[in-house]
């Protein structure tokens, strides 16, 4: 299979078994253990990540009731994808509907780019057929241009500008910081790209360095090598080209320029993480005290 990390895979490995919790979903994972940059470590069993919760078993749901006391449970899905697989309702848990994807804001600006040509971006008419051959195209483009942010590769960027997106995380730091006990669960279908974008603006937030979010984020490709090695096929049938590979395999795992791409966005039109969610998503600096106090632990 090819190369998709940038971290090595014993450190991805070790990540993984030290926050994997014991759901039979797929990528089910927690930020508990992971230590910050100034030696302290996000509280255990508060934070958790997940696939969509369709898919639980009721061992899974018992779990989540019991052992995790969940209070929060945010669905990142749109409403297409939450009303054809519904989650199960979760006695004591709010649940709350938090879409990132703003579609008309991404048509909208993908009008405007050296990739333009691109399928309609609407859940109803989502097609991966339709989408591959302008994936393979747009990729070309942005190594003629030297631009990791053409085709996928900008999709992350897209959904904080999105006023979709802003508005979703806006409400989900606000109830993170007001929850005052038991665990929040977020997911979307896979829990790897709108769930893996939440995941780190929260470490973002706690104090985790850059290598850590991205180790978070990249130890998705563990959970979906099947998936990536059936892509990587694909592609190499459609005839695209070798080092095109481990960027456009991102529609099947998760690729390092997708969240980099995203959180150069921040930087480059808000200053920052911090910045963004205050100024674009009316995140207080109130509610970020709030988070740090609560979910970081010695």
């Amino acid at each position: 299979m090819i190369q998709m990390n940038t971290t090595p895979e014993p450190a991805l490995r070790r990540h993984f078994e030290l926050t994997h919790i014991p759901l039979s979903l797929n990528n089910a994972r927690e930020l508990g253990g992971i230590k910050l940059a100034d030696g302290r470590h996000v509280k255990r069993g508060l934070l958790l990540r997940t696939t969509r919760l369709f898919d639980a078993t009721e061992e899974d749901l018992r779990l989540l009731r019991e052992r995790y006391r969940l209070r929060l449970i945010f669905d990142m899905r749109e409403r297409e994808e939450y009303e054809s697989a519904p989650d199960p309702k979760i006695p004591g848990a709010k649940w709350l509907h938090t879409p990132v994807i703003d579609f008309a804001y991404l048509r909208e600006a993908l009008s405007e780019r050296p990739d333009k040509g691109e399928p309609a971006f609407d859940p109803e008419t989502f097609d991966r057929d339709r989408l591959l051959p302008w994936m393979i195209e747009a990729a070309r483009e942005g190594r003629r241009l030297g631009r990791s942010d053409l085709g996928i590769g900008g999709a992350y960027a897209g959904y904080l500008a999105g006023g979709v997106g802003r508005k979703s995380l806006g409400l989900f730091f606000h109830e993170l910081a007001a929850c005052e006990d038991g665990a929040a669960l977020w997911h979307c279908h896979t829990g790897k790209d709108r769930t893996g974008i939440a995941a780190g603006l929260i470490l973002d937030v706690l104090g985790a360095d850059w290598d850590t979010i991205l180790c978070d984020y990249e130890a998705s490709n563990l959970c979906y090598s099947r998936e990536i090695e059936e892509m990587e096929r694909e592609l190499r049938r459609r005839g695209a080209e070798e080092e095109l590979l481990p960027s456009l395999c991102g529609i099947a795992g998760v690729h390092a320029a997708m969240l980099e791409n995203a959180w150069a966005y921040m930087r480059r039109r808000w200053g920052g993480t911090e910045s963004y969610l205050t100024q674009a998503c009316g995140v207080s600096a109130d509610e970020l005290e709030e988070l740090r106090e609560k979910y970081i632990e010695a």
